[in-house]
């Protein structure tokens, strides 16, 4: 009895607490602009009770019946205690802390405020960051901070390239990313943007230096999301849309390509009445064209009686065996809409965070996809991501992972091999299928599941195979990859200002590709037997480092010290093996063993590793809120390197003059918040040359030079070893060094910022690779300290927001430039490094008093109009004539020899630039952004296909409507000549302006009124529609001016840029999508 009594006395007392709970409400605003602050921490002083403010600034909160008090913070806003007494709803304006600019970011091992920083640093918004739908987050950096240059490849899952003030190399010129302290130069396509919390670009060496070996191409600081003290929650986001092509090229169709091809052979001296150009066209006197029925095999007129397909016909009456009968499209295939579809595009995330003063977690699960418009491409990822972290007492544990794992299907280059290329080149008159009407899949009739393609197969239809053939047999032939990312790590308050912290990371990355080529019947050069390559990569980095922090404030003087050390070690392997041969094209069936033992070959396996060990320490010291200081000093030593060179010394600092501290400034406070001064200079180290064993002479067996029969027998051939590699015991490390001149002004409360960076990179001890004698042997050239880069520039930031009662708007613009200068190579003014080459010599070229990768062949001064200034003209062989280009003579001989090629122009931009507007009524936010890039050249190699007698395919409109037909002519083009080899000549002909204009991504958001929400208990929601890339404006006639890499590698890549082979364009995106929180 008196159990029960006890029992119901202690249930009265617990509803009697649950009845004096108290449910508190409130809106929490920006004080100047009155606009909501979303993720405002809203604690209860003294408990571990609170919460954070929803996409509207509202919140909810359990308080006791007692008085109590709010402590509210949020980043960038001073930080207020309000008491409750027995108010339900308390609604608080906050004020920005604009004179102090409290917001921490962070610039390396460490957080500081942002008022505090004097290096050269960009913050990134985030949140507009995100908004723009990608896969990679280098993508999405494009046009977001001045100085930093992103080009895109456009492919579904496909790379990036992005450079920080220019190109200090010919080498690797990628920035080093850290992710949550984990240093990576991958694709961070394993990364899902949606976890990012901040993100900080360091750009100058007295920023990036406590990086040390791997920050000489500037630093991107990533910190991912984190979990909060307070109650749990959980969001919700999704977008889904379609993704649609662009611009296509102009080319002919199959009437209008047989005029070319008879004006052509008019213009070579020829009777194309008489000799046909081509077997699929006749021509009469008055050149009037019949054009055949069937391409394949040629027919004109119907097919003989009794003549049907069939896998393998030989019929006495076509004259030949043929496969696959194929009529003529008359009218024209047009080959980019058939390779070219709109496609489908999708987001789903999802996360949780909450904590309390003891343990924090955060964690979120994400899956993107994205279908390509180029058909059969497409990209997907899974990831997942877990932060945890845990207190007691003076220490801390935690840790940061993230599983990802992806697909990619689709080209894997952006060279002239590729079914963009091929749909440019290949013949209008060959239609897509042949009379069987394709395979079932597709819709036709072929018995085979991959055959009953059209193709080139055939005279005189060139080489270029079927792309959408192509496309189809390769679809199952995809990139899978899975990947970790992380760290784990523990943190020690030693004493008061004084934290001792560990963390061990690792970047383990492993692809799988398995590639199967089927054979191409109807392909002129086609494949003869099917065949299956087999890639096998890992890839992984291990990091470890240390730091011991001290902070102390004595007076007036503030001082922050860092000592620490870091190492890191690499490993890279791969596989690769393939066969041919094999008996069935199924699925099932698409494995090593399966093909024939015979058709093994390119089998072969390597490894390389790398370690990096590092020793750094930096001080931070403030006088008042008036002076700054930094001053770092970083020793590396790399495996990369013999033991004499192994270690460099990296010193940097910098300074900041606060002038609005000044005495005789004070009277301008009330216009200008604040003005500060900075310089800043250091040192900072590049050890990634593409040889990671540059130092060493290495020695293999190679039968075919050093299998020897010693004895003379013929049955004892004794295997040696060759000179594969010539070492450099001497080389060291290239070594960037940066000035940099900075002003960062905050003006009218706030409202506007203006941010100015002047600065001078040089690098020097650059590692290239020079050619050697061939007397020394046939060993790889080693990599040698032989030159010297200029960067100079200039990097500007304006930002503008305001509010008028509930309309508020936001403006801002960055804007970038940088002067790139090879200024040495191996002290010869004359010595070259050229790049790539095609069916065209070099197209560009490294030399002193050049940018990297400048233009170089002939120029060219238009097209000759008349025999006057033909006779006039310097001659090019017998090539010279009215109604040819005028190539020009250089070196005043009076002829056009080799000798005349030149520097022609420059892939670097003039600048680029990025604009932001966002404007907002009510639950109404409308935000534009575009991207830009000025006065830069593009190579377009399409050129060489669609605009000169080169190989049998289709042409450019231009070729035959503004080619030179007579004298006096003031044509773009000379005079069509189908004997004529020489106008394709690498010259400024190619080179167009790349200059363009993107209206990057259109967004308007509705915020879902709380009041409704809370009926159906959601604590907020937005729904949104965004367009992407719906306007660009430029010159360029190519099919997407965002031109990347050859190739998304980072080995010697940059010799290349600014050359387009028809790489994969940019699509325009429509999205709608909603945003949860609960």
């Amino acid at each position: 009895m008196k159990k029960n009594l006890y029992l119901t006395i202690l249930l009265c007392f617990s509803v009697l607490h649950v009845w004096a709970q108290n449910q508190l409400s409130g809106r929490i605003t920006d004080a100047a602009e009155n606009v909501p602050l979303p993720g405002v921490s809203v604690l209860l002083k003294g408990t571990t009770t609170g919460t954070t403010t929803d996409a509207d600034g509202r919140f909810s909160l359990a308080t006791p019946s007692s008085s109590g008090t709010l402590v509210v913070s949020y980043i960038g806003y001073f930080t207020q205690e309000v008491e409750i007494g027995n108010r339900s709803t308390v609604d608080i304006a906050m004020s920005a802390d604009v004179k102090s600019l409290t917001e921490v970011v962070v610039t390396g091992y460490a957080a500081q405020r942002k008022k505090d920083i004097t290096g050269a640093v960009t913050v990134i918004n985030t949140k507009e960051l995100t908004a723009v739908p990608s896969a990679s987050v280098t993508q999405m950096l494009q046009g977001r901070a001045a100085g930093v240059t992103v080009g895109n490849d456009n492919s579904p899952g496909g790379g990036t390239m992005v450079r920080i003030r220019g190109f200090g190399s010919i080498n690797n010129n990628s920035p080093l990313y850290v992710i949550d302290g984990v240093p990576t130069q991958g694709t961070l396509n394993q990364l899902n943007p949606n976890d990012i919390e901040s993100m900080q670009v360091l750009k100058d060496a007295s920023a990036a230096s406590i990086y040390g070996a791997r920050a000489a191409n500037g630093v991107v600081i990533i910190t991912t999301k984190k979990g909060k003290q307070g109650d749990p929650s959980i969001t919700f986001d999704f977008y889904t849309g379609t993704q649609r092509p662009g611009k296509m090229l102009d080319l002919l169709n199959t009437q209008e390509l047989g005029q070319y091809l008879y004006q052509s052979d008019l213009g070579a001296g020829k009777n194309p009445s008489a000799t046909s150009p081509s077997v699929q066209y006749k021509f009469d006197e008055n050149g009037n064209q019949t054009i055949a029925d069937y391409i394949y095999p040629n027919v004109y007129g119907e097919l003989p009686a009794g003549t049907t397909y069939t896998n393998d016909i030989a019929d006495p009456a076509l004259g030949k065996t043929a496969f696959n009968i194929t009529k003529a499209n008359k009218e024209g295939t047009d080959w980019q809409d058939v390779i070219f579809d709109p496609a489908p595009i999708s987001n789903y995330q999802i996360g949780a965070s909450g904590g309390s003063k003891s343990a924090k977690y955060a964690i979120s699960a994400n899956h993107f996809k994205q279908d390509g418009i180029l058909r059969y491409t497409k990209y997907k990822r899974y990831s997942v991501r877990a932060n945890t972290e845990f207190t007691k007492g003076k220490i801390t544990v935690g840790e940061n992972l993230t599983f990802s794992y992806d697909e990619r299907q689709g080209i894997t280059n952006n060279d002239e091999g590729n079914p963009i290329m091929f749909a440019i080149r290949v013949h209008p008159i060959i239609p897509v299928f042949d009379i069987t009407g394709g395979p079932t899949a597709l819709g036709g009739t072929n018995t085979s599941a991959y055959n009953g393609f059209a193709g080139s197969r055939g005279s005189n239809l060139g080489n270029a195979p079927n792309p959408l053939a192509r496309l189809y047999r390769e679809k199952d032939n995809i990139t899978r990859g899975t990947h970790v990312f992380g760290n784990m790590f523990a943190q020690v308050d030693i004493l008061p200002g004084l934290v001792a912290r560990t963390s061990f990371g690792l970047e383990y990355n492993q692809t799988n590709r398995s590639e199967y080529f089927h054979r191409d019947i109807e392909a002129a050069e086609s494949r003869n037997a099917n065949s299956m390559n087999v890639i096998n990569n890992l890839d992984r980095s291990i990091t470890w480092f240390n730091t011991l922090n001290y902070a102390k404030t004595f007076g007036v003087h503030n001082f922050n010290i860092l000592l620490g050390t870091e190492a890191v070690k690499t490993y890279f392997a791969a596989f690769q093996a393939s066969r041919s041969g094999f008996a069935f094209d199924d699925l099932d069936y698409r494995y090593l063993d399966a093909g024939s033992a015979a058709g093994l070959a390119n089998a072969g396996a390597g490894a390389e590793r790398t370690a990096l060990f590092s020793q750094f320490g930096k001080i931070n010291y403030g006088f008042k809120e008036l002076l700054l200081a930094d001053f770092t000093l970083r020793r590396d030593g790399s495996s990369r390197f013999s033991e004499a060179n192994r270690y460099g010394i990296f010193p940097a600092f910098s300074v900041g003059l606060r002038l609005t501290e000044l005495e005789f400034m004070k009277p301008t406070k009330k216009v200008l918040d604040d003005l500060k001064l900075r310089f800043g200079w250091g040192k900072t180290g590049n050890q990634l040359i593409p040889n990671v064993y540059n130092a060493y002479t290495l020695y293999a067996p190679d039968p075919q030079n050093n299998a020897y029969d010693i004895n003379g027998t013929g049955t004892s051939i004794v295997g040696g070893f060759d000179l594969v590699q010539f070492g450099n015991n001497n080389g060291k490390w290239e070594t960037n060094t940066s000035t940099n001149i900075g002003l960062d002004a905050v003006l009218l409360n706030g409202k506007l910022e203006f941010v100015l960076d002047l600065y001078n990179r040089k690098t020097t001890d650059m590692l290239t690779q020079i050619a050697i004698p061939r007397t020394a042997g046939t060993g790889t050239i080693p990599y040698t300290n032989i030159g010297e880069v200029s960067n100079k520039g200039f990097d500007i930031g304006l930002n503008f927001r305001d509010k008028k009662g509930d309309f508020y708007y936001a403006a801002g613009v960055n804007f970038g430039h940088y002067k790139n200068e090879v200024i040495k190579l191996n002290n010869d003014p004359n010595a070259t490094i050229f790049g790539f080459t095609t069916r065209l010599p070099a197209m560009s070229a490294s030399k002193a008093g050049y940018p990297i990768a400048s233009y170089y062949g002939y120029f060219v001064d238009g097209v000759i109009k008349d025999q006057a200034e033909a006779d006039a003209a310097p001659k090019f062989g017998s090539y010279t004539r009215e109604g040819t280009f005028k190539f020009r003579d250089v070196n005043g001989d009076g002829i056009i020899t080799a000798a005349d090629r030149t520097i022609i122009g420059s892939p670097h931009p003039d600048f680029n630039y990025g604009v932001n507007l966002n404007v907002g009524y009510k639950a109404f936010d409308l935000t534009v952004f575009g991207q830009g890039v000025q006065g830069n050249e593009i190579f377009n190699y399409v050129r060489y296909w669609t605009d000169f007698n080169v190989f049998q395919g289709n042409r450019s409109k231009d070729m035959l409507y503004n080619s030179w037909k007579k004298s006096g002519d003031d044509a773009k083009l000379p005079r069509l000549n189908s004997g004529d080899a020489t106008s394709q000549q690498v010259s400024s002909y190619f080179l167009e302006d790349g200059s363009y204009f993107r209206v990057k991504n259109v967004q308007l958001t509705y915020t879902l009124p709380v009041k409704l929400l809370k009926r159906v208990k959601i604590a907020s929601a937005q729904v949104y529609l965004q367009g992407q890339n719906l306007l660009t404006f430029t010159k360029y006639t190519g099919l997407d001016p965002d031109i990347n890499l050859r190739r998304s590698g980072n080995n010697n890549e940059d010799k290349h840029m600014g050359v387009d082979e028809g790489a994969y364009p940019v699509s325009k995106s429509y999205l709608v999508g909603l945003r949860f929180g609960f």
